[in-house]
C-alpha cells in the first residue's frame, strides 16, 4: 500500500512525540524514587524476660518427725548480658497453710551471678519440724503437700527485672505405730521361773503396710521388773489397720524375793509398764525404716491359763 508523504510525515511525528513521552515518564519516575525517603528500620527487637523455678531433687529423714527436702532453683538468663540475681524472702505453705513455725530455708547462697545466655542452679534445702508443726497447730493428712517460693531480682546494666519462682513436693507422711496391751496371762508359776504372755495389739496409721520387723522390751509388774525379751518378724500390720501378736516371757525367781512370787501368784490384776523399743519397715522411699520407742503403763486383768 502506498503512503503519501504527507502522511507518512505525520506518522513520522506522532512517533517522535510518543517516544520523546515515553522517555520523560521513564526519568520522572527515577528523578521521583531517587528524592524518595528510605523505608524506616525495623523495630528493635524487645529483650527477653528471664525466668526462675524451683523443682524437687530427693527427701530424706532422719525419723518419722524430722524430713529434709532438698530442691534446686533454676535462674535462666536468656538476654545477651550477664544478670547479678538476688534472692528475696522465701515462703513455705504446707497443706496450703502459710507456716512459719516447724520450718527452716538454707539456700547455698542469697545472691549469685548468671553469665549471658546461660542458667545457674542453687540447692535449696527445707527443714521440716513435724512435731514443731503439730504444735504451732497444722492439721496433718496421710499426704504432705509443701509449696515453697520466693522473688529474684535479675540486675542488668539497663535495670532490674523481677522474677517470681515456686516449687511443690507431694510426699506420704509416716506416723508411728500405736502400742497397746491387750491382756496379760500367767501360763506356769513355779518356785524357780515362771511364764508370761503378753497380747500386743499394735495399730497403725498410715496408708501403707507396715512391717515389725525386731522388737526389744522390758515387763514391769507392780513397779517391780518381772521380765524382758527380743522378737524378729514380729507381725505385719495392714494400712490403716490393727494386728495382734503373743510374746512369750519367763520371769526367773533365783535372784528375786519371794514375795514377788507371792504376789504374782495371787494377782487378778496387775498394775503394769511395757517399755521398749522396735525397728518398723515401711514401703516409703524417703524413710524405708525407723526406730520407735514404746513406754505404756496401766493396768490388766491377769489370766490363769
Amino acid at each position: 500500500m502506498c503512503i503519501s508523504p504527507v502522511y507518512a510525515d505525520i506518522l513520522n511525528q506522532m512517533s517522535k512525540t510518543f517516544l520523546y513521552a515515553g522517555i520523560s515518564a521513564v526519568l520522572f519516575l527515577a528523578v521521583f524514587n531517587s528524592c524518595k525517603s528510605p523505608p524506616p528500620p525495623p523495630p528493635a527487637e524487645m529483650p527477653k524476660d528471664p525466668r526462675a523455678s524451683i523443682f524437687l531433687e530427693g527427701i530424706e529423714a532422719q525419723g518419722v518427725n524430722s524430713i529434709n527436702l532438698a530442691f534446686v532453683l533454676k535462674a535462666e538468663n536468656p538476654r545477651s548480658e550477664s544478670a547479678a540475681v538476688t534472692v528475696g524472702v522465701w515462703s513455705v505453705l504446707i497443706n496450703n497453710r502459710k507456716v512459719d513455725e516447724g520450718v527452716r530455708i538454707l539456700p547455698e547462697a542469697s545472691g549469685f551471678n548468671v553469665d549471658a545466655a546461660s542458667d545457674a542452679e542453687v540447692p535449696v534445702k527445707l527443714e521440716l519440724d513435724i512435731a514443731a508443726l503439730t504444735r504451732a497447730g497444722l492439721t496433718l493428712k496421710d499426704d504432705y503437700h509443701v509449696s515453697i517460693g520466693t522473688d529474684l531480682e535479675f540486675v542488668y546494666d539497663a535495670g532490674m527485672v523481677k522474677v517470681t519462682a515456686g516449687g511443690d513436693a507431694l510426699f506420704p507422711r509416716i506416723q508411728e505405730p500405736v502400742f497397746a496391751i491387750t491382756a496379760i496371762a500367767i501360763l506356769k508359776a513355779e518356785l524357780i521361773n515362771t511364764r508370761f504372755r503378753v497380747s500386743l495389739k499394735v495399730e497403725n496409721p498410715n496408708p501403707f503396710p507396715m512391717d515389725l520387723s525386731s522388737f526389744k522390751y522390758e515387763l514391769y509388774g507392780e513397779g517391780r521388773f518381772w521380765a524382758d525379751g527380743q522378737e524378729r518378724n514380729v507381725l505385719k500390720i495392714p494400712a490403716h489397720g490393727a494386728a495382734e501378736t503373743r510374746l512369750f516371757l519367763v520371769m526367773n525367781f533365783i535372784d528375786m524375793k519371794r514375795d514377788l512370787f507371792d504376789l504374782i501368784v495371787n494377782l487378778q490384776d496387775v498394775n503394769y509398764r511395757f517399755k521398749g523399743e522396735a525397728l518398723v519397715k515401711t514401703e516409703v522411699d524417703y524413710l524405708p525404716q525407723f526406730r520407735t520407742a514404746f513406754d505404756l503403763s496401766g493396768y490388766s486383768q491377769v489370766f490363769d491359763n
